[in-house]
C-alpha cells in the first residue's frame, strides 16, 4: 500500500466503527437523535472509502479484487452506495444501515488485517471482462446484503407492532408491507446481478481454463448461493411466503454470498479462484 492507502484504510474503518456503535445504541435503547448523527459521518467514510477504491483500481491498472482486502474494498463500497442511496431517498429507509455498516466494516477489518498489499495479477487474470465479473458480482452482494437489512429491520419493527409500544425510531421505519416490498425488490435485483456475474464467469472461464464449468468450490458455492435465493423467490411469489417467515429466510441467505467471496478462499486452497496472485 502507498502511504496514504493506509491512513486513508484506517480512516474508513474507524468512521464505520462509529456509525456502527451510533447505529446499535439507537436501535437498542431507542435514541431517535443519535440515529440523525449517522449520515454526517458515513458521508465522509464514504467519501474517504470512494477514494481508496479509486486509488487502488489507478495503482493496480484492474478492478480492485485481488485479495480479502481489495474484495472488502469493492463489495464494501457498494453496499455503502446502496444503503446511503436509500438514506437520502427516503430517511425512514435508513434502518438498513444496522446490518449494512457493520458488515462492511468487518470485512475491511479482515481484509486490511489479513493481507492489504496491492498484489500483481496473474496475467490470466489481465481481463477487461474481471471488470464485468466482478462488477455485478458485487452489484449483487450489496443488493443481497440490503435486503438482509430490511429482513431485520421488518422483524424488528413486527416485533415492536405485537407489543402494542410505540417508539420514536420503529414508529418512523416505513410500514411492514412497505419493508417487505423492498426487500424482496432488492433480492430480485441481486439475483439478476448474480445470474449476470455466473454467465459472465463462464465465458470467461472458457477462456481461461478451456471449459465453462469445472466444479471449482468457488462456483459451486455461487451456484447454490444464487439457486437459494431462486428458492426464496419461488417461495414468495408461488408458494405466498411473507412476514416473517420471509424476513428470516433473507437474513441469514446473505450467509451464502458472504461463504463463497471470503470462506472459501480461507478454507479451500485448490480454488482456481486464486486472490493474491505473487506472479
Amino acid at each position: 500500500m502507498s502511504w496514504i492507502e493506509p491512513i486513508l484504510a484506517w480512516g474508513i474503518i474507524y468512521l464505520y466503527a462509529i456509525c456502527s456503535i451510533l447505529l446499535l445504541t439507537a436501535f437498542v435503547f431507542e435514541k431517535d437523535r443519535l440515529l440523525r448523527l449517522v449520515p454526517y459521518i458515513l458521508v465522509p467514510a464514504f467519501v474517504a472509502h470512494t477514494a481508496v477504491f479509486v486509488a487502488r483500481w489507478v495503482r493496480t491498472g484492474y478492478f480492485p479484487a485481488n485479495g480479502e482486502f481489495e474484495n472488502a474494498i469493492s463489495g464494501g463500497w457498494f453496499t455503502i452506495l446502496l444503503t446511503l442511496g436509500l438514506f437520502f431517498r427516503k430517511k425512514e429507509l435508513s434502518g438498513v444501515s444496522l446490518i449494512t455498516v457493520p458488515v462492511t466494516l468487518l470485512f475491511l477489518g479482515y481484509g486490511i488485517m489479513k493481507n492489504p498489499a496491492a498484489l500483481p495479477h496473474a496475467a490470466t487474470l489481465k481481463s477487461s471482462w474481471l471488470v464485468i465479473h466482478v462488477l455485478f458480482a458485487q452489484l449483487a452482494f450489496g443488493a443481497y446484503l440490503i435486503a438482509s437489512g430490511f429482513g431485520v429491520v421488518y422483524l424488528l419493527k413486527e416485533s415492536k407492532t405485537r407489543t402494542g409500544g410505540t417508539s420514536p425510531i420503529y414508529d418512523k421505519l416505513p410500514q411492514l408491507t412497505v419493508i417487505e416490498e423492498l426487500m424482496f425488490k432488492f433480492v430480485i435485483y441481486g439475483f439478476i446481478a448474480d445470474a449476470i456475474m455466473i454467465a459472465a464467469g463462464t465465458i470467461w472461464a472458457k477462456d481461461l481454463w478451456g471449459s465453462y464449468w469445472s466444479w471449482d468450490p468457488v462456483e459451486v458455492w455461487s451456484l447454490a448461493s444464487w439457486l437459494i435465493y431462486g428458492l426464496s423467490i419461488h417461495l414468495k411469489v408461488q408458494m405466498g411466503w411473507r412476514g416473517r417467515r420471509l424476513a428470516w429466510v433473507y437474513v441469514f441467505a446473505v450467509l451464502g454470498i458472504i461463504i463463497t467471496y471470503w470462506g472459501v478462499d480461507l478454507f479451500v486452497k485448490n480454488t482456481q479462484h486464486v486472490f493474491g496472485v505473487q506472479s
